[in-house]
């Protein structure tokens, strides 16, 4: 072979051999590519694209149905802990600070938690939105709620979601005003509220198959005020007689006398108090101690470890009605 030939050969080489490099090199960076798309879902989240909105809500139950929403898009904070009774409530050292983070803020509204509004209205940056879900009757029924409307002039009963109906209508609330405040996620907020309604609808039919197998005479609910108005209307118990006793009133002798007498003519099988400690609760069962009825849980207003979420707070207190009405079990 001559020398050119030689140089010739070497050169091609050389080429091949850059080629082939490339062509690893290539192979290695779509390999990586690949595997940085599957840590990081691949999916567009906004944790991936930027921050999360910050939502901060009153109830943990509202913060529940802000999850369900707006899934990875937000991060939710409660001012009302777990556990706690929204009546008795006051705000701890950093609530203020949590409040001035926030890009949006909901509320119920009508009154029913006055020092976590008070703390959102002195503490919200300017432009941030107080979405009040029950403020504005016209656009909660437009989100499909049903509202019992009475004497006019005359503000409703504001524990709207223990009716399904409604508490459905709450999230379909929340979740239209995260889609006004981030139109980029109105997708995403949709898809997750079509999945979470379709479990909510699921949990709904297991409620009135329990609730169903009660004996109709069992059905009267002995409750501290008219909050389970909704309740008592959506699932056709009767609320039988009322405590009504203003937050803080002590209890006397005569409101014991008085419910025992209800009890006793109204033929009432259980009691049923709040999973917080309460004046209410207290003279409850007080007064089926002196009837020697059980003493039951429902939740309304409040959640805890144990019921977590509003589809928990469904089908725990079907079961707890069902089993302390003398229904299946």
């Amino acid at each position: 072979m001559n020398l050119t030939a030689q140089n010739r050969g070497i050169t091609n080489g050389w080429k091949a051999g850059r080629i082939r490099w490339a062509i690893l090199l290539f192979a290695g960076l779509a390999i990586g590519i690949v595997a940085l798309l599957g840590i990081c879902g691949g999916g567009g989240d906004s944790s991936d694209d930027g921050p999360r909105t910050k939502v901060v809500t009153t109830l943990p139950l509202f913060a529940d149905f802000v999850r369900e929403v707006g899934g990875d898009r937000v991060e939710v904070t409660s001012l009302i802990p777990l556990g706690v009774n929204p009546d008795s409530w006051q705000p701890a050292p950093g609530d203020a600070e949590r409040v001035t983070e926030a890009d949006i803020a909901f509320a119920n509204g009508h009154d029913f938690e006055p020092a976590a509004m008070r703390l959102l209205q002195a503490n919200l940056r300017p432009g941030v939105p107080l979405v009040q879900i029950a403020g504005d009757d016209e656009e909660l029924e437009k989100a499909g709620g049903e509202i019992f409307h009475g004497i006019e002039g005359q503000a409703h009963q504001p524990v709207l979601w223990m009716s399904i109906q409604n508490g459905k209508a709450y999230a379909e609330f929340i979740r239209r005003h995260l889609a006004q405040l981030e139109p980029d996620g109105e997708e995403e907020y949709a898809r997750n509220a079509k999945s979470y309604f379709e479990r909510v609808d699921e949990t709904e039919r297991y409620a009135f198959e329990r609730l169903d197998s009660i004996p109709p005479e069992n059905k009267k609910l002995i409750t501290p005020d008219n909050s389970l108005e909704y309740f008592g209307s959506y699932y056709a118990i009767e609320l039988t007689a009322q405590l009504s006793l203003f937050p803080g009133q002590e209890l006397t002798q005569e409101d014991i006398t008085r419910i025992s007498n209800t009890i006793r003519e109204r033929g009432v099988v259980a009691i049923f108090v709040q999973p917080y400690d309460s004046n209410e609760s207290e003279m409850l069962r007080q007064a089926a101690e002196d009837a020697g009825l059980p003493v039951c849980t429902l939740y309304s207003d409040s959640l805890d470890d144990k019921v977590s979420t509003y589809i928990d707070l469904i089908r725990f207190d079907a079961d707890e009605l069902a089993r302390c009405f003398g229904g299946e079990t």
